[in-house]
């Protein structure tokens, strides 16, 4: 039966899989686990993927020895999106096989994907250093052109070019191999040739080799328009393109401009080639002829926005003819929200320093997200939903456009404060948009200040998001005597008419932590013990366990423990014991318990070794206690990995976290690596979140101390005690480890 079942399985797979390495093949647990595996393959072949995992994890503890369960686990959680496992699994199979092609290819993926370029890097290379399966040509393109991508990603051109070399050998001199693998057809292996040409041109390019990147671009232009190869004559038409933008980077102008002439003649719906046509008219001292050349263009060519957008921003460059392209703006704005003509438009206003501009863009785009219609017309809800639709697609690529340029940033914010000095008002998405802004770039202040006017704006539909914002901002400011008076406002709010349609207990919830940290002991526990009342029962243990970290700050520690057995107790599930845990694990630390406080951060990671949390926390306490050092390192590693991965996907501003770098800082500083400690905690104090955080300059003073940096030390100390004492003063008892009183102690050593 089980054999019939793997015959089966095996034709059953797909013929671009490698058959899986052979089991050993000795003992029932052995036989247990064939069987188990053969089962998942059949289930992952069938799209039940949670099904194959658990079969897949079963055979891999059942036959440790076993590669075949872990290769397939690596597959099976990537389709799962659970990458971080994905990763450690893929770890284990290369330090067991480093020679395994599939697996370092798809670790590659995972370490680009986890914003990790320089691991993507190497585990390309080795993918590149392994023997491929017989008829595999197809996985060496795939390889290369990867690597391509990564090495680009990781700032290394020349690698990039080495890799795109080797791609183009394999799809040009290897070509019948590639296409006899499946991979492609032949046509798709000619068109794929040409694009790694194209990106060869482009590199080399980047690397000054303008000859060589002349031809590559040549080469990819005859295969795109060759009908019995690419045959795509608008890829090979790119050929002017690309050879006037190596002309211009190699400083002949006039090459450059008659080949970009050449191209415009196809009157391409982009804003980059009508740029560069006035970069160049510059280079060449022909100011006066960019915009009547333009001008040219659109009498040519009426519909085309991006090139009209090109035209207004050369226009608003001159006081004479700014009135001609505000009103080119405006129409512009108004019958579009393409997101290349919408950032050629704010780049325009940034670089005049007429930030305004935009702030007053953003105004009209949210007047019409309001869900009230203030007059008494009536209004189609079509149409009126397509407005919304394309406003929210304007708002979205302005932030495109700011959000991640902090001098912008700052300029929408001095614009947003002068309209404040004037009296002019903005709507609530306005404030709530510049609070965003300005939380991402870790101007609390600011954010704080936009969020509370777009609470004060904001209608019974979006209030509780204002709410929400301001209240996250005030938290990470450290501020909680603001963040009690926010809370006890919304709560009046709610019971007193027009009784907003907000929740009590999350408000106590805010409110109990903020009284906590204020250290009024009654008043945060009845509010804690209130927010538990007005919950429903989905959230019941998140604000059980929330009362534990209230009972932690309180210095309540033995309370908390006693609690946390009990939630312990009540919910056995295992998603819920994790959260239990690693609360109660706090509690421990603080009661000075760490051996108890080790057994459950343990406890959480033998159910879940990808939980960033706890391989911090128990990392840095083995290197605060100098032992098991070794691990301590690699418990803090993955924690960073897995973390970095989590607000990539979330799209969060700050790439890693500060107090994990912080940690991995501390780790290597007890191991005695002293160089390499200061490079993390740099890292950590140059990140927004460690910029502010004592302990982090408390480290920092330490290591720079023991390498003889005694005035970098004491600056470093002298951050720290000052961070300290705000927020001693804000009243975060948290923070009120002595760690201040040991700093000041520190600075007595240095002159």
């Amino acid at each position: 039966m089980v054999t019939g079942l793997l015959v089966a399985l095996a034709l059953a797979a797909p013929p671009a899989d490698p058959p899986p390495p052979r089991l050993p093949t000795a003992g029932d647990a052995h036989k247990d686990a064939v069987t188990t595996f053969g089962l998942a393959v059949w289930n992952a072949r069938r799209e039940r993927l949670l099904t194959s995992a658990a079969q897949l994890e079963a055979a891999a503890k059942s036959d440790p020895d076993a590669t075949a369960p872990l290769r397939e686990l690596v597959r099976t959680y990537t389709q799962l999106g659970r990458e971080p496992e994905a990763i450690r699994v893929a770890r284990q199979v290369l330090a067991r096989d480093p020679r395994d092609v599939d697996v370092a290819h798809a670790l590659a993926k995972l370490l680009f994907d986890a914003g990790d370029p320089k691991g993507a890097v190497a585990a390309a290379k080795l993918a590149t250093e392994g023997p491929l399966p017989a008829g595999r040509a197809d996985k060496a393109v795939a390889i290369y052109r990867d690597l391509a991508t990564l090495c680009e990603k990781a700032d290394d051109p020349a690698g990039a070019e080495a890799a795109l070399r080797r791609a183009v050998e394999w799809l040009t001199d290897r070509r019948k191999e590639v296409i006899a693998a499946g991979g492609f057809s032949p046509r798709g292996a000619d068109t794929a040739a040409a694009e790694c040409l194209e990106r060869l041109g482009k590199v080399r390019t980047r690397l000054r080799k303008f000859d060589e990147a002349a031809e590559a671009f040549a080469a990819a232009a005859k295969l795109y328009a060759d009908p019995l190869k690419g045959n795509d004559s608008a890829s090979a038409a790119l050929l002017a393109w690309h050879l006037s933008g190596v002309l211009q980077a190699k400083g002949e102008t006039d090459g450059a401009l008659r080949h970009l002439e050449q191209f415009l003649k196809l009157r391409p719906v982009s804003p980059d080639p009508y740029a560069r046509l006035a970069a160049l008219l510059r280079d060449a001292g022909r100011d006066a002829d960019v915009a009547p050349a333009l001008r040219r263009l659109l009498d040519a060519d009426p519909k085309n926005r991006p090139l009209e957008a090109v035209l207004a921003a050369e226009l608003a460059r001159r006081h004479q003819t700014r009135g001609e392209a505000d009103a080119r703006f405006k129409s512009l704005m108004a019958a579009t929200n393409d997101p290349k003509v919408v950032e050629v438009v704010v780049r325009s206003h940034l670089e005049l320093n007429r930030p305004r501009e935009i702030v007053s863009e953003l105004d009209r785009a949210f007047a019409v997200l309001k869900d009230k219609d203030k007059t008494d017309k009536p209004v189609d809800p079509v149409e009126l939903a397509a407005a919304r639709e394309f406003a929210a697609g304007k708002a979205r690529a302005v932030a495109a456009v700011v959000r991640d340029d902090r001098a912008a940033v700052v300029a929408l914010l001095g614009a947003a404060a002068a309209d404040a000095e004037t009296g002019t008002k903005r709507t609530h998405g306005v404030h709530y948009f510049l609070g965003q802004l300005a939380a991402r770039q870790r101007e609390l202040e600011l954010a704080a200040f936009h969020f509370q006017t777009a609470v004060r704006n904001a209608n019974r539909e979006t209030v509780g998001d204002a709410y929400g914002a301001l209240l996250t901002v005030l938290n990470a400011a450290r501020k909680p005597a603001d963040v009690a008076r926010v809370c006890r406002e919304a709560l009046q709010a709610i019971e007193n008419p027009p009784h907003l349609p907000l929740a009590p207990h999350y408000f106590n919830y805010y409110l109990s932590g903020a009284l906590a940290d204020l250290g009024e002991e009654e008043k945060a526990l009845a509010a804690a013990d209130l927010c538990i009342q007005q919950t429903a029962d989905g959230d019941r243990l998140t604000v059980r366990v929330h009362k534990v970290h209230v009972l932690c700050s309180l210095g309540k520690w033995d309370a908390g423990i006693d609690l946390g057995k009990k939630l312990l107790d009540e919910f056995p599930a295992k998603a819920d014991r994790a959260s239990v845990r690693y609360a109660l694990a706090g509690a421990y630390w603080g009661a000075k318990k760490a051996d108890e406080a080790e057994a459950e951060l343990r406890a959480i990671l033998d159910a879940d070794p990808d939980h960033a949390a706890a391989a911090n926390d128990l990392g840095f306490h083995l290197a605060d206690q100098s032992r098991d050092l070794p691990e301590a390192e690699r418990l803090v590693r993955h924690a960073i990995a897995t973390d970095r991965l989590a607000r990539r996907k979330a799209g969060d501003a700050e790439p890693e976290s500060a107090a994990y770098l912080d940690s991995l800082g501390w780790v290597l500083f007890r191991r005695g690596q002293l160089a390499e400690a200061r490079a993390e905690l740099e890292r950590a104090a140059a990140l927004p979140s460690g910029a502010v955080d004592p302990v982090v300059w408390d480290h920092l003073g330490d290591v720079q101390f023991r390498l003889g940096e005694k005035a970098k030390a004491k600056a470093a100390w002298e951050r720290s005690a000052e961070l300290s004492e705000a927020e001693n003063r804000a009243g975060v008892r948290a923070r009120r480890d002595g760690r201040l009183d040991e700093v000041r102690r520190k600075l007595k050593r240095v002159p």
